[in-house]
């Protein structure tokens, strides 16, 4: 049967005909038989309106395998099962309903050996039920699943309460602070091919680029604070001067960076004790320190931490704004790598890509609609109230759920009958952690430094215990020869280019001016330009063209 089919024939008998055939039937004018030919009726058609109380069109085509309660069904079972995060796939649903209807003794044609209904009959099944579409799920931990609950939901909503009852911040004051990642190799889009290319490439700046933390704060009336760029470097450069950046071993942000962060949000909000700032974060480590809260208390800055794991639904920044940003970033990467064939986006490029990115993006709309849908302005606890009830799990175990999943044979079982939600909903059950608390400002210094001196004496502790284990000949001589050791063929150490003779010349790092010193404790490299030796982890990393140092970037070979 095609996938649109086009009757090519009509009806011979209108419902007037049909109406008129009944009456004389019923009043015994006329014969069954009779008045089927007198009103060219089918003699099937007209014996079963015959029982019915009301005349109405018959449907055409052949009998639905389901009726319309069967269906109703399934399709609240489909809903229900979306809400407890185990969706159902296209594939799923025509295998459930296969053995559906085996197991109600139904009449169908779908295929028995691969135990399936058909394309045909799914296609029908999403056209009569609008209100199911086909989506792609975002992948969810069970953390967050778990995590997100109307106990830590509520709890946070009361702090907020608490604060805007006491301060009444206007939404002008209120604002979220959040990390994000950028790379310097963007995610490519679709392109115009000639058909029958099976392969079909787009140039990037490299198989996996450097990773920048960009923080972002934004307030509830949508005003944006120039955001800080955290990238992944040993120093800091002149070239990098330009914009509100540092640098940190690993790109991501730290307690010192948070501070520094924070220094540049106080110089540009104002807080005061008389007009104090309420800033929304999430529970990161690096939000958590000593110095971080004497600048919350001198400055009248309040925070409320939202509960862990739940960004996803409650981080206006997550919810309306970084996924627009980072898609007009990702089309500022690709024109640039257009417009300039042959040339890498480093981290010198990041800025000023990212800066046109976010001007595009970044409007009020967006950040009010965000703070919206987070229920944190204005305040709307109930606004979850409805997610709750779906995603609650049955307090089953969780491990024979994790193993089992959701079981289309028993599926089948369970629709023939009156739908059940328990039964349906074989979901893992919900952990409500009963340690984890909203973090605010506490009231005393003591209760941080505590914290802090426990954590710092547990990290003190695995440290020794991993000292005394190890053996430390063996591993200082692996440091040695991890010194030592050369990756690539253009990276050369200056005691084979001297010729053994080191003493002869000296040489000092065009970055940080150290001196050489022999045996080498750290990877030199040469700059294919002006020929000058640098560290290597005081430099960016090679080009196509070999390694160019900071001085003479921009200059054409």
């Amino acid at each position: 049967m095609p996938r649109k089919y086009i009757r090519k024939t009509e009806t011979r008998y209108k419902i007037e005909d049909l109406r008129r055939a009944v009456e004389e039937v019923k009043n015994k004018r006329l014969t069954l038989g009779k008045a089927a030919a007198q009103f060219s009726i089918p003699k099937t058609t007209l014996f079963k309106q015959l029982k019915e109380t009301v005349v109405k069109t018959p449907k055409k085509g052949r009998y639905a395998v389901f009726n319309y309660e069967q269906e109703q069904q399934l399709e609240k079972y489909i809903i229900e099962c979306c809400k407890s995060f185990y969706g159902i796939t296209p594939s799923s649903l025509r295998r459930i309903a296969f053995r559906f209807a085996e197991a109600n003794k139904l009449k169908h044609n779908f295929n028995k050996s691969t135990q399936l209904a058909g394309k045909d009959w799914y296609y029908g099944f999403m056209a009569r039920h609008p209100s199911i579409s086909l989506r792609m799920p975002e992948a969810t931990s069970l953390n967050r699943i778990t995590a997100f609950n109307a106990t830590e939901v509520n709890l946070f909503f009361d702090q907020l309460k608490m604060i805007q009852t006491k301060h009444n911040i206007p939404s002008h004051r209120i604002f979220n602070v959040d990390e994000t990642g950028i790379s310097t190799v963007q995610k490519n889009y679709k392109v115009l091919a000639p058909k029958g290319l099976k392969q079909i490439g787009k140039a990037t700046s490299g198989e996996r680029g450097v990773t920048t933390t960009v923080v972002c704060a934004v307030s509830a009336s949508g005003i944006y604070v120039p955001p800080m760029f955290i990238f992944k470097r040993k120093r800091m450069n002149e070239l990098l001067v330009k914009m509100v950046a540092t640098v940190s071993d690993s790109g991501w942000i730290n307690e010192s960076i948070f501070i520094d962060y924070l220094r540049h949000f106080i110089s540009f909000v104002k807080p005061t004790k008389e007009d104090p700032v309420l800033l929304i974060l999430d529970n990161h480590e690096s939000h958590i320190s000593l110095g971080a809260y004497e600048l919350f208390r001198e400055h009248g800055l309040h925070v409320v931490s939202l509960p862990p794991h739940v960004s996803h639904k409650m981080q206006p920044l997550d919810l309306t704004i970084f996924s627009s940003l980072k898609m007009a970033y990702n089309k500022e990467c690709e024109l640039y790598m257009v417009n300039n064939p042959g040339k890498r986006i480093s981290q010198y490029e990041v800025g000023e890509l990212f800066t046109k990115a976010f001007n595009k993006t970044a409007n009020i709309s967006k950040a009010i609609s965000g703070f919206r849908a987070a229920g944190i302005y204005p305040i709307d606890p109930d606004r979850f109230k409805d997610s709750f009830e779906c995603s609650l799990y049955d307090q089953t175990d969780i491990s024979q759920t994790q193993t089992s999943g959701i079981s289309e044979a028993t599926t089948a079982q369970n629709l023939a009958g009156p739908v059940d939600t328990a039964k349906l909903n074989q979901t893992p059950p919900m952990q409500i952690s009963q340690d984890t608390t909203i973090t605010s400002i506490p009231e005393n210094d003591k209760d941080l430094t505590t914290q802090d001196s426990e954590e710092k004496q547990k990290r003190q502790s695995t440290r020794n215990y991993k000292k005394e284990k190890s053996p430390t000949k063996k591993t200082e001589k692996k440091k040695v020869q991890k010194k030592v050791s050369v990756k690539d063929k253009e990276i050369k150490i200056l005691k084979k280019v001297v010729g053994g003779n080191e003493n002869d010349e000296e040489y000092f790092c065009i970055i940080c001016n150290d001196k050489y010193e022999s045996p080498p404790t750290e990877d030199w490299i040469m700059c294919s330009i002006c020929e000058l030796w640098a560290h290597e982890q005081c430099t960016t990393g090679e080009t196509n063209k070999g390694f160019v140092c900071d001085l003479c970037h921009g200059i054409k070979l």
